[in-house]
């Protein structure tokens, strides 16, 4: 008898465990559906059309998986009033954080209204995904995004300015000192076919092969409240960028610097421009017709006097009552 205990009670112990974690499963299955259920009505209360085909919560037992089979989402006129179909939306996390939920959005997605009336847009991905990290009261502490091969099909209406991206990546926390602090980088931005200027086609390419940049917006509460400039500004509120980087064509730049908003809610500050060639990017951005001809010596000449380092010449980027500024020469105005 005491031989059949020695292997009857383990074997009992597990189907217990077992027994305990799947009533726990179905329990947290149950609250976590009607979380969604009471979400989808809070946003159909601000005005949003949420219509799917089906809702389920599977994944048992390893993790949670909620699944919008064929969501389609209509905002309301007050947020564009654009009309969004996918495949399908899929959300999960493990049993034991419930904290970490990562969000991906199958293809391909249809997106209406966007451009203005009419206008239709496919978009593809072999991977899109969103992850997300709430604190214990449900605010927002890290979010990150991945999206890798994306591409955009105009079906009707205007195409947008961008056609292909190959990979984009962005990681965001939001620290105790009031601080969001985010880091982004793109790879292969193709532009669309008449997205920019043929002079500045012809002098830089349709192709930027890599953007990035690492910033944090501090003062950010008073700026995810109410999304106020003026009010994120007046609360002593600044973008700073530690570190930025830009490929494209003759354009071989890394920067650091500030920016804040004008009493014109227009932006105003400066970066610290590192450029590798500025010769090549001045013949460049004449070609482009960003700057006068008159305008070339002018900052061939502050290139020659700059400081010089490992990553290049040091020449400032100024954005001032509107107007933006390479050096002394003038680029142009916001509103140009």
């Amino acid at each position: 008898m005491a031989g059949r205990l020695r292997f009857i009670l383990p074997f009992g112990a597990i189907v217990f465990v077992l027994a305990l974690y799947s009533a726990y499963w179905l329990y947290a299955s149950t609250q976590i559906r009607a979380a969604v259920e009471a979400w989808v009505t809070d946003q159909e209360a601000a005005g949003y059309v949420i219509e799917r085909e089906a809702l389920t919560v599977s994944g048992y037992p390893y993790r949670f998986q909620i699944t919008f089979r064929a969501p389609h989402i209509t905002a309301p006129q007050s947020d564009g009033g654009w009309h969004a179909e996918l495949a399908s939306l899929q959300a999960h996390a493990v049993p034991y954080d419930l904290s970490h939920w990562i969000i991906r959005f199958g293809g391909p997605a249809f997106l209406d209204d966007l451009r203005g009336p009419g206008s239709r847009l496919e978009l593809t991905a072999s991977d899109a995904r969103i992850s997300l990290v709430y604190g214990d009261e449900g605010e927002t502490e890290r979010v990150g995004a991945e999206l890798m091969d994306f591409t955009v099909v105009t079906r009707a209406g205007d195409p947008p300015d961008v056609a292909s991206i190959g990979a984009l990546y962005l990681n965001g926390i939001v620290e105790e000192s009031n601080s969001l602090r985010v880091r982004v980088m793109a790879e292969t931005i193709v532009t669309a076919p008449g997205a920019l200027e043929p002079d500045v086609a012809r002098a830089f390419g349709d192709t930027l092969a890599l953007a990035r940049m690492d910033f944090t917006v501090t003062e950010w509460a008073a700026l995810a409240r109410d999304a106020d400039a003026m009010a994120w500004r007046d609360a002593g509120g600044q973008l700073d960028i530690t570190d930025a980087g830009l490929q494209w064509g003759p354009a071989d730049l890394t920067a650091v610097g500030e920016f804040t908003v004008d009493q014109m809610a227009r932006p105003d500050g400066r970066l610290s421009l590192r450029v590798t060639d500025p010769d090549t990017l001045a013949e460049a951005l004449v070609v482009a017709g960003m700057i006068p001809e008159q305008n070339r010596e002018a900052l061939r000449v502050a290139a020659m006097m700059a400081p010089r380092g490992p990553e290049g010449v040091s020449l400032p980027f100024r954005i001032r009552d509107g107007g933006v500024y390479l050096g002394p020469a003038r680029l142009g105005g916001l509103n140009d």
